[in-house]
């Protein structure tokens, strides 16, 4: 339909239409001729305040868009009080787990192409993403970022699914936000990683600054995290902070995996996560390696701790499986 101004003889030609309609039923006994005077009258009277050449209806959508969103038939019915007690209680646990919903929804595929958001994909190749304040992202491949379009306003939330390296710009009055996995990164100014893995925990690693995490359900539950240091949002949603940071944290983006006498188990950990697998040891290892590897595929690795360590690899599925 072509917006705009609606001329006169168009509301004229619709209400005489809702009149004869009206009119026919006889409604609430009232008659033909009487309803039909009663029509003539209203469109006499709003002729003579023109009050059809008021409306705009161009801003009418915009107030009505607005406000109004899918509509839904409404049924009318009684309710048994069992029944009224069980929509009390939900709507408790609907209250307590607001900030948890309101997550689920951003990071809701449909809802995040449908309401303005903006979303860089890194899928074959790492990605770099300058936000509109000027934070930088690095995404990882097979990652993706999500924010709002009118970013900075109000907000500064991204939401991630899978990894990435942010270096935040400081001074903002509105705090940066992360919202990945069930987690929500608080940050004003710093560098720091973050890791979705597949099980649902999130690891935060801090290059520089401090930054605050804490569960997406529990979110007055928080700990801080400062430079140096790593932390986590286990799989109970329990909360986790250690001294020091991987020197493979950020090997997806280096290229380069460093070993200093790590235990072997840990190295193929690092192994495993720089190439996208997941790890199953078969075996126990107690032996340590001290080596370096600098943008090697992973078949010239393995071959190489094959050799030293006398380890036997299975690649043929996306886990890296071991056995001695």
């Amino acid at each position: 339909m072509k917006k705009g101004r609606m001329p006169n003889h168009y509301f004229k030609k619709n209400i005489s239409s809702a009149s004869n309609h009206h009119a026919g039923n006889e409604l609430h006994g009232v008659s033909e001729s009487e309803c039909s005077e009663f029509f003539d009258m209203i469109r006499e009277h709003a002729t003579n305040l023109r009050l059809f050449d008021q409306i705009n209806t161009d801003a009418d959508w915009r107030l009505v868009s607005a406000r109004v969103a899918d509509k839904l038939p409404v049924n009318y019915r009684r309710i048994s009080w069992h029944t009224y007690f069980l929509r009390i209680a939900a709507l408790v646990v609907f209250t307590s787990g607001l900030s948890f919903g309101l997550y689920k929804l951003l990071v809701n595929t449909n809802s995040r192409e449908n309401s303005g958001f903006v979303s860089e994909n890194a899928d074959q190749l790492i990605k770099e993403v300058i936000l509109p304040d000027g934070s930088s992202v690095t995404l990882n491949k097979g990652s993706r970022l999500s924010y709002r379009g009118s970013f900075g306003v109000g907000s500064r939330d991204v939401i991630l699914e899978g990894e990435a390296l942010f270096n935040v710009v400081p001074g903002m009055a509105v705090p940066f936000q992360v919202f990945a996995g069930g987690s929500v990164v608080k940050v004003t100014g710093t560098s720091f990683s973050v890791s979705e893995a597949r099980d649902g925990s999130v690891k935060v690693s801090v290059l520089s600054g401090t930054v605050e995490l804490s569960s997406t359900r529990e979110e007055q539950n928080k700990i801080s995290i400062a430079a140096n240091q790593s932390g986590y949002v286990l799989k109970n949603k329990q909360l986790k902070v250690e001294a020091g940071v991987s020197a493979n944290v950020l090997s997806w983006k280096t290229g380069y995996l460093l070993f200093n006498q790590t235990p072997l188990d840990s190295a193929l950990i690092d192994i495993a996560h720089h190439f996208g697998r997941s790890l199953e040891l078969e075996s126990t290892l107690k032996d340590e390696i001290t080596a370096e590897f600098q943008n090697q595929p992973l078949r010239e690795i393995l071959n190489e701790l094959k050799l030293v360590a006398g380890l036997q690899f299975d690649t043929t599925g996306t886990a890296l499986i071991v056995r001695k």
